[in-house]
């Protein structure tokens, strides 16, 4: 009975068998949505700005004792106070080898080391933009967690150009990289919740105004060019009522998501909300969290959907064999 509500119980407790083809699935999205987004941006007007743009101390609130952020030293910023800022032929020719190496592994040339090239120096990049900035992007942070993960993949986890693949190979090993990513998008969706708890409270659903929103979107879609909304769908969250009903379940998603964890049977209907709440953020703001929409559509469960698929298709002959010749 336990299984049966919870599902595969172990797929937690101990390594499961996980089809080689989810691993396939996370490396060609991974590059593909990282090529993309580093093909979107343009890093060289950071050679523009003064040094002392860079020297920004960490909030007050957020690191109290530290006098810097943490990603100043995980993204190799400290650099910097021994060698000269980079030129913009410098950042350039760094954005250009991160594409370059993305290409690479979605191809499957070398994915392991097109991903520690394009892990490295994207976070330098991105790190570079964050100090600069001051400003954090949820998606970047998703974006070098997958590359950290495609670049600690298991020996035969990945597809590379010149090997046999083998997506239908099934070992315990491919585990590891689907299990640490769903913990982290668990983890990064509950904090989610639980920051609004922090910022404003349990009220949180009711001092949204989620409807406020696509009323203020509307408005500035029609008169700014580059905010792109869509009209039709920011007229229905409008409604007052469902943009209540809306943040009502965003909220209380959000807080049950580490549950997924431990019901794996249920975190199929948990990824697939998600990533439709990304892309309707998309149609009413204009915000593209792609990256995470990536992500959530990466940890379906694959190795289950093909044993389904296989299960009905011998189901499907054997009816066919037992049915007489007309």
């Amino acid at each position: 009975m336990i299984r049966t509500l919870l599902g595969p119980v172990d797929f937690y407790g101990r390594p499961r068998p996980v089809l080689g083809l989810h691993c396939y699935i996370i490396q060609a999205g991974t590059f593909a949505l990282a090529a993309y987004l580093f093909m979107s941006w343009d890093f060289s007007g950071l050679a523009l700005m003064p040094p002392e743009a860079f020297a920004r101390p960490a909030r007050d609130l957020l690191f109290q004792y530290w006098t810097t952020p943490w990603f100043y030293w995980t993204t190799l910023q400290f650099i910097y106070e021994i060698i000269p800022r980079p030129t913009i032929v410098v950042l350039q020719t760094m954005q250009i080898a991160t594409i370059v190496a993305l290409w690479c592994g979605l191809f499957g040339i070398l994915p392991r080391l097109a991903a520690w090239v394009a892990l490295m120096l994207g976070a330098h990049l991105i790190g570079m933009f964050l100090i600069g900035g001051d400003t954090m992007d949820a998606s970047t942070t998703v974006l070098l967690f997958l590359l950290f993960v495609v670049a600690l993949f298991p020996r035969g986890a990945y597809y590379q150009l010149g090997i046999s693949a083998e997506p239908m190979a099934l070992s315990t090993r491919f585990h590891g990289p689907v299990f640490i990513l769903l913990l982290f998008m668990d983890s990064y969706y509950f904090f989610s919740g639980f920051n609004k708890i922090a910022d404003v409270g349990i009220g949180w659903v009711l001092a949204a105004h989620t409807e406020l929103w696509s009323k203020a979107a509307i408005e500035n879609s029609l008169f700014v060019s580059s905010f792109s909304t869509s009209l039709w769908f920011n007229s229905i969250l409008s409604i007052k009522w469902l943009a209540g009903m809306a943040a009502l379940l965003i909220f209380a998603l959000e807080l049950l998501a580490p549950f997924c964890l431990f019901l794996p049977r249920w975190s199929p209907a948990f990824l697939i909300f998600f990533a439709a709440m990304h892309v309707s953020i998309y149609l009413s703001l204009g915000y593209g969290y792609w990256t995470n929409t990536g992500a959530d559509l990466m940890l379906l469960p694959y190795t289950a959907i093909v044993a389904r698929l296989r299960s009905h298709q011998r189901r499907s002959q054997a009816i066919g064999v037992e049915q007489p010749a007309e």
